[in-house]
Order: structure tokens, then C-alpha cells, then sequence
């Protein structure tokens, strides 16, 4: 008898004759959720066994709340769309640059199946973009006005609401580094106010003895236009959007000096690796660019080979239930080379996150310290039951962070040569941190 999740349908040879499933609902980290359509099915599709049995037995246990109809519809519903979480990364940029050149590299990702989705989701607005066109040369004829542009007029009017409603706002939200310059700024505003109501109130079609009539179509083409806007800024934000994604990422990184840019006779932009580019090209963390920033600022350079462990666990460790991010305790105290490594780690993830939120790059994955103390025990040599003693890890979840940091640390022990001062010595430390953490059951267990 085995008990399992529903991931023992996935890619394991263990054919069974009967399937039990205990409860409707699972645990997913944070709460208890109902099964999908296709984890059932992954968990009664294990039953009957191949070559032996012509009919295999899914059992739904009686539980508490259970509805037989739950258990019908699950079974029944057999469609499952199909989404891509495929996004560019800081590592991929790199890899694609260095084997084709920037234009081709875009056409390469405007041909992706993520991109193909996105564009697949844009129809509906692009319908709706060219309903709402057509709604608003309806109403330009309508309101048409003899004595002058009234679509000028209602542009007017529209401006000038916007600015009464939103300027002052977002003013003072903004951040000045004198109170001379938010003043003038404060000035600046309501002279444009008083431009604005001029300009509006002598306005040609001011004088229209139709005004009112046109005014009633002119408020209706206002609404549509900043319907049309809005649409048309979802649409955009669809169309292209993992080629301009990849763009974000070559701007950050030709900043960071991973990238150099080239600009031909004809106006073409190309990209090569430089020394920087050629290390992210060979470091797979979820978190490559910070890892990378973090070697060539020497943010490990004091540490030995358990202490190297421990704080780069803080790049592959995901709680379960989220967390503070910190440890119990620091190897070494507060002011240890651990402790000082580990706040120069955070500084560095978080200067990256400013640099994605400042290109419009989605935030980057914040480290997790809450395994140091834990991964920097187990790399000394101590036992699994020991290091796990007194916290609520189970042991399963340690050997998948182990197995993840051991594949790290193994990936800065090949990526010779590393550009900077003590590369080479930092690549053995980093071999010797991997063989430290992938002994005992994490070098037996086949989890990835």
C-alpha cells in the first residue's frame, strides 16, 4: 500500500490495482482547496495496471461533507486548457544572444506559444477597440458643429477635467527635494489650469446655439474615448508583450555591463555577451542575476564552505507557509561573516528588484534566510534528525532544497574561468559546499 499525492501519476512506473482517494480537497501550502478536474484524474488514472488488469477500481472514500455529484463532475470534465508559464529571464537573454543575434532573438519569442496565448487572449479587445472606433465617428458626426472643431473642444474639456481632478494628486505624492521646487510646481499646475479654462471658455463652439445638444453627444464620445484608451492600453499590453519583456531584460543588463549594445550603418541593434555575460550564461538559479551580482561584488569571499552553503540557501529555499525569512540563530553571531554576507546578499536582490520595477519587469522572488541555520548544521555534518530537530520542516521539503543548492553551488564550481580576483578559489569552496550538502539522503533520494 503506498500513500501519495496526486504527482505519483507523474512520470512514476507504479502501477496499481485500486486508487483510494481519502478526501475531495488538499492541501495546498496555504489552505485546504477542492481537487481540479486534473488531479482526479492523475489520481484515479493510476488504477488498473497495464498488461494485467482489464479494468482498474477508483474508490472516493465518505467523508465528511462529501456530495457524490462533486465526485461526478470531477470525473467527467476531461478538457483542460492548456496555459504557458513561459517568461524570458535574465539567464535565457544571454544563452539566446549568444547563439543568434537581437533581431532574431525577438522574432524567435513573438513566435512562442506564450506570446501565441497572449495574442489569442487580444482578439476580444480588438473587437471591442473597433466597435468602440465606430461608436465614436458616429459621434463625431453628430455633434459636427459649424462654428468650430467641437472633437477640439471636448479634447478641452476632457484635459481640463483630468488636470482638476488628478494633478494636484498626484503632486503631492510626488517627491521634491526642496519646498521651492514643489511650489513652483504647485504654481506651474495652476497656471496650466487657468490656460486650460480659457482656452475652453473661448472656444468657438462656445458661441453654437446647438451647444447643448452637442454637448449631449460630446459627453458620450468623451466616455467611449477614455473606454478606447483603456482597451487599447490592455491590447498593447498583450500584443508583443514577451518581446518587449525581453527588451526590459537587455536594458537592465546592458546596464549592469552583461550586455554590449551595437547600433549598424543601417540602424539595426545588436547585442554581445561581455566577460559578466558569458558567467550569467552558465548560472540557472531562479535567482541568476542576483547570484551573479553577488560573486562579482565578493559578497562571499570570507566565507567557508558551510557558510557558503547556508547563505546561498536563501536563493532556492520556498517556506511552505511564508515566514519572516530569517533563521533562528546566525553561524558566527550577528556580526559574523555569514550575518554580514547574508545582508549584502539582500541589498544586491533588492537593488534588482528596484531596477525590474523601474523597467516594468514583474518583482523578483525575495530570498528566504529561513533555512540558513538548518543547511549550514546539515553541510557541517550533522544528521537529518538532528537539524530538523525542533522546527516544522519535514524532511522531504529539506532533501528538494538540498538537492536544488547542491545543483547551485555545482554550477559556480564549473563556470570556470570566474571574472574576478579569487574565482578559482571560490569555485573549489563552491565544490566542496556541493559535496558537503549532497551526501547521506540527499545524494541517495531521487527527489528534484
Amino acid at each position: 500500500m503506498v500513500f501519495a499525492t496526486e504527482t505519483l501519476a507523474l512520470g512514476i512506473n507504479m502501477p496499481a490495482r485500486c486508487v483510494v482517494v481519502e478526501k475531495l480537497e488538499k492541501f495546498d501550502g496555504t489552505g485546504h482547496v477542492g481537487l481540479t478536474p486534473g488531479e482526479f484524474t492523475q489520481l484515479t488514472g493510476r488504477a488498473g495496471r497495464r498488461g494485467i488488469d482489464t479494468i482498474g477500481h477508483a474508490i472516493v472514500v465518505d467523508h465528511h461533507g462529501f456530495v457524490p455529484a462533486t465526485a461526478a463532475a470531477l470525473s467527467s470534465k476531461r478538457v483542460y486548457p492548456l496555459h504557458s508559464s513561459f517568461r524570458p529571464t535574465f539567464n535565457m537573454a544571454v544563452n539566446l544572444l549568444n547563439s543568434s543575434d537581437y533581431e532574431t532573438a525577438r522574432v524567435t519569442l513573438d513566435q512562442s506559444f506564450a506570446q501565441w496565448e497572449a495574442n489569442e487572449s487580444a482578439w476580444q479587445q480588438e473587437s471591442q477597440i473597433n466597435t468602440l472606433k465606430n461608436a465614436l465617428a458616429g459621434y463625431e458626426q453628430a455633434f459636427a458643429c459649424e462654428h468650430g472643431d467641437f472633437k477640439q473642444f471636448m479634447t478641452l474639456r476632457m484635459e481640463l477635467s483630468d488636470i482638476e481632478k488628478e494633478g494636484r494628486r498626484k503632486l503631492k505624492h510626488e517627491v521634491f527635494l526642496t519646498d521651492q521646487e514643489r511650489s513652483r510646481a504647485f504654481q506651474n499646475l495652476d497656471q496650466r489650469i487657468r490656460d486650460l479654462r480659457k482656452a475652453e471658455h473661448e472656444h468657438p463652439c462656445r458661441n453654437c446655439p446647438d451647444l447643448q445638444q452637442h454637448l449631449k453627444w460630446g459627453h458620450r464620445w468623451a466616455r467611449e474615448t477614455r473606454e478606447l484608451q483603456r482597451v487599447t492600453d490592455r491590447y498593447d499590453s498583450r500584443t508583443g508583450s514577451v518581446a518587449r519583456q525581453f527588451d526590459c531584460i537587455c536594458d537592465i543588463l546592458t546596464g549592469l555591463g552583461y550586455l554590449e549594445r551595437h547600433v549598424n550603418a543601417a540602424g539595426h541593434i545588436d547585442m554581445t555577451l561581455t566577460e559578466k555575460g558569458s558567467l550569467l550564461r552558465r548560472i540557472y538559479s531562479e535567482h541568476d542575476l542576483e547570484l551573479c551580482e553577488a560573486l562579482l561584488a565578493g559578497t562571499f569571499d570570507k566565507l567557508d564552505a558551510n557558510g557558503l552553503a547556508a547563505v546561498l540557501s536563501s536563493l532556492v529555499y520556498e517556506a511552505r507557509r511564508g515566514g519572516d525569512g530569517e533563521p533562528w540563530h546566525y553561524p558566527g553571531g550577528i556580526s559574523g561573516p555569514i550575518a554580514i554576507a547574508s545582508s549584502k546578499l539582500k541589498g544586491i536582490c533588492e537593488d534588482i528588484d528596484i531596477l525590474c520595477e523601474d523597467h516594468g519587469l514583474d518583482e523578483m522572488q525575495r530570498p528566504d534566510f529561513g533555512i540558513l541555520d538548518i543547511m549550514y548544521e546539515w553541510a557541517d555534518g550533522g544528521s537529518l534528525g538532528s537539524c530538523l530537530y525542533g522546527t516544522d520542516m519535514t524532511g522531504g521539503d529539506f532533501v528538494r532544497t538540498a538537492k536544488r543548492l547542491a545543483d547551485v553551488l555545482q554550477q559556480i564550481a564549473v563556470a570556470q574561468p570566474l571574472p574576478f580576483d579569487g574565482g578559482e578559489r571560490l569555485a573549489g569552496l563552491a565544490h566542496e559546499a556541493a559535496d558537503r550538502v549532497n551526501r547521506g539522503v540527499v545524494a541517495y533520494s531521487g527527489v528534484d
